[in-house]
């Protein structure tokens, strides 16, 4: 029995220490802005991080790339890191529609850090399949998982002492 509940308290801690750690370089600002919704279309994106961008040799870790409403690539590949910023050229651009900005940098530990955001061009008349501009939710699931474990357990081991304090 000992070895049963310490199993189900290792499987509750791994889902509440998630692997990700909050160390890591998180997007604070960045232009055009997520959600944003534009009638010019820009000539740069710029992405700021709450710490420095760590460039790892002549490996390409940091990047951004930008895809227009119909999935087209809109970015140039002349990404520039400055301290926490990284700054990419775009193309042309005259679809309308979402713009979705993926990026991958990495943090002053090390860390590859990804993420994305979306923006509106125009009056957003085309979009492409999977381009949404969706809001994420601010709880990853795993806290959902470990908490419905965590009730289901307490359940579990509830009944179990009443019915064997029943017994006796």
């Amino acid at each position: 029995m000992k070895l049963i509940a310490s199993l189900i308290i290792s499987v509750v801690v791994a889902f509440l220490n998630p692997s990700e750690a909050s160390a890591h370089a998180e997007l604070i600002n960045s232009d055009p802005a997520a959600g944003a919704v534009l009638t010019n279309w820009p000539t740069s994106i710029s992405l700021t991080f709450n710490e420095e961008l760590k460039s790892i040799g002549s490996e390409k870790g940091n990047f951004v790339v930008v895809n227009n409403a119909v999935g087209d690539q809109v970015s140039a590949d002349d990404e520039k890191l400055e301290g926490s910023t990284i700054k990419v050229s775009l193309d042309q651009n005259t679809v309308e529609g979402p713009v979705l900005v993926y990026y991958r940098v990495i943090s002053a530990d090390g860390h590859a850090v990804e993420g994305e955001y979306a923006f509106k061009f125009g009056k957003e008349s085309i979009t492409a399949e999977g381009v949404q501009s969706t809001e994420k939710s601010k709880y990853p699931i795993g806290i959902y998982l470990a908490s419905a474990l965590f009730i289901t357990t307490s359940l579990f081991f509830g009944i179990y002492a009443y019915r064997r304090r029943n017994r006796a």
